[in-house]
């Protein structure tokens, strides 16, 4: 922890270092060209640089592949790892750490000391009127003094040390400084000359950074008074100079050298078009800075096992306006988009889905799916890895419909996880996926494993049935049941839900196939029967189970595609 701190130390230390110098070159050709207020604002680009360093670098995975058995014994070195046990030794990161807070925590003291007896020095402040205060003494002022409320701080004999045009003429310029909250400003540069107190750059820069603060500032006020020059010159000559800049405040200072300020009143201010350009110019050597600072740290290189080639699989089954699509099975890695489409005409459906992982055993799955080419519904639900989870969508007339079930694998090292089989009972320790529905003009809704269960119709007793549910079976169904019988295949007991109308509305197995994806084909064989409904005593169709035994069809795919 100590080295990496020491790191980002060092790194940011490279980085305002290089940002101070540019600054120090641009600010004079800056100013020449485009002004006191453009050449101001460069001085941003020193704590915008420093940001970047803190924003994570990229990153670069190196995946760890196996090696020969012959070498298994001898793991492959990584470079920057060393084999050598690690000694308790003291660690030099952490006294270097020490030593770098110790000199941050006494300028800190030093500053605020200084901070402290510039205040002192007013005495008792007086109010004049909102945010001016006549301070006690006239040994100080004017400044801005505070951080969260600043306000102005004016000489006792502020009026009689002034004429009325000079007056105005220090109050404006205090209110700029009050109105940018140069205060804070100020403030943020005193933590950085705390933070890096053993550059000497950066304290060399702290006087220039205000000298430019202060130039900015004049700028600003014949901005407003072109015509006072003479009488800024003056009222400049009249105030009281502070000998050194204080950190919190934004007072006149006797090393502002206050020749080159007066001689800087002679000069005409810059059009403000060229202003504009140089504003522009600061914002790309900003931007560009901090890029540059960012893309200089050096890359996160992570190695990883085998195990990050992760892949997903997708096993889509889908319905169209109730015919059955071929099977789609996708792969793609976390977090990339697959899209399928179906065609591209005014009723073709089309989608597309992106996988990523939220937790154990468990992904999100979240899509789009269009039809012929407008947005009908952007579905997101919850997947166990290896369950079925469903999804059905129409349009808003529901003149089309498309129901899709997926199952989503993990994939590694070319073996899939395995496939949990459709029509296990509901148990809390089991892991389930969500259902996602929106048809017509409803609202999107997603179920749960067990509230799709609790939503399906519920069979009535069977000594409500007066005549039982059927089951009239096609000639593949037929010639299929005959093969497993003539076989001796395993049989396997489906209860299937038919409701009233002769719909099979689910079905579960009493029993397992040896094949888990044999499920699903003996599911869709099942949907293309057709069913009449059972006849309850009083004569309605009634909701009922029928049972119906099959015999595995593991190893006759051709037969039921």
């Amino acid at each position: 922890m100590s080295a990496d701190m020491l790191q980002l130390l060092i790194e940011a230390t490279v980085v305002t270092s290089f940002a101070t110098a540019l600054v120090m070159a641009m600010r004079i050709p800056m100013r020449k060209l485009f002004g006191a207020r453009v050449a101001y604002t460069m001085w941003g680009l020193i704590p915008v640089a420093l940001i970047a360093v803190f924003i994570p670098a990229r990153e670069i995975v190196i995946t760890m592949v196996d090696q020969a058995a012959s070498t298994a014994s001898s793991p492959t070195p990584i470079p920057g790892l060393s084999a050598t046990p690690l000694e308790m030794t003291a660690d030099p990161s952490l006294l270097l750490l020490m030593l770098w807070l110790a000199g941050a925590v006494a300028s800190a003291f030093l500053f605020a000391r200084q901070q402290r007896r510039f205040v002192d020095s007013l005495g008792s402040l007086n109010p004049c009127f909102e945010k001016v205060y006549l301070a006690e003494n006239n040994s100080q002022g004017p400044a801005v003094i505070g951080v969260l409320q600043p306000c102005i701080v004016l000489p006792s004999d502020f009026n009689q040390r002034y004429n009325r045009e000079e007056q105005d003429l220090v109050l404006t310029h205090e209110q700029v400084h009050l109105s940018r909250g140069d205060t804070r400003i100020n403030l943020l540069a005193t933590f950085l000359q705390c933070v890096f107190w053993f550059n000497p750059l950066l304290h060399w820069a702290g006087s220039r950074f205000r000298f430019d603060q202060e130039l900015s500032t004049d700028a600003n006020v014949l901005s407003k008074f072109p015509a006072a020059k003479k009488s800024y010159a003056d009222a400049m000559l009249k105030t009281q100079m502070a000998s050194i800049g204080l950190p919190v405040a934004c007072h006149w200072q006797g090393q502002h050298p206050l020749k080159e300020r007066i001689l800087m009143l002679k000069k005409s201010s810059p059009r403000k078009m060229h202003r504009v350009l140089g504003f522009t110019l600061v914002a790309v050597f900003s931007l560009g800075g901090a890029f540059a600072a960012w893309s200089t740290q050096p890359a996160n290189i992570i190695v990883a096992p085998a195990e990050a080639g992760l892949l997903y699989e997708m096993r889509i089954d889908a319905k169209i306006d109730h015919v059955d699509q071929a099977r789609i099975k996708l792969r793609e890695i976390p977090g990339k988009a697959v899209l399928v489409s179906n065609g591209k005409g005014e009723r073709d459906w089309s989608y597309e889905f992106t996988v990523t992982p939220v937790e154990d055993g468990y992904v999100m799955l979240k899509g789009k799916l269009f039809f012929g080419g407008a947005l009908v519904s952007e579905p997101a639900m919850r997947l166990a890895v290896g369950n079925n989870g469903s999804l059905a969508v129409s349009t808003k007339d529901n003149s089309s419909f498309i129901g899709l079930n997926i199952v989503v694998t993990e994939w590694r090292d070319g073996k899939s996880s395995p496939i949990v089989a459709s029509g296990d009972p509901i148990t809390p320790d089991l892991k389930r996926s969500e259902h996602f529905f929106q048809t017509g003009k409803n609202e999107a809704k997603t179920y749960t494993e067990q509230e799709l269960f609790d939503l399906q119709p519920k069979p009535v007793d069977a000594g409500e049935i007066a005549a039982p549910a059927r089951m009239m079976p096609d000639a593949a169904f037929t010639s299929l049941l005959e093969a497993g019988k003539n076989s001796g295949k395993k049989t396997v007991t489906a209860k299937i839900t038919v409701d009233q109308s002769g719909f099979m509305a689910g079905a579960t197995f009493d029993g397992q196939f040896d094949n888990e994806d044999t499920i699903k084909r003996v599911s869709d064989l099942l949907m293309k029967q057709k069913y009449q409904a059972a006849i309850g005593k009083n004569r309605s169709p009634v909701i009922s189970v029928l049972s119906v035994q099959l015999y595995d069809i593991s190893d006759d795919s051709e037969a039921t595609n």
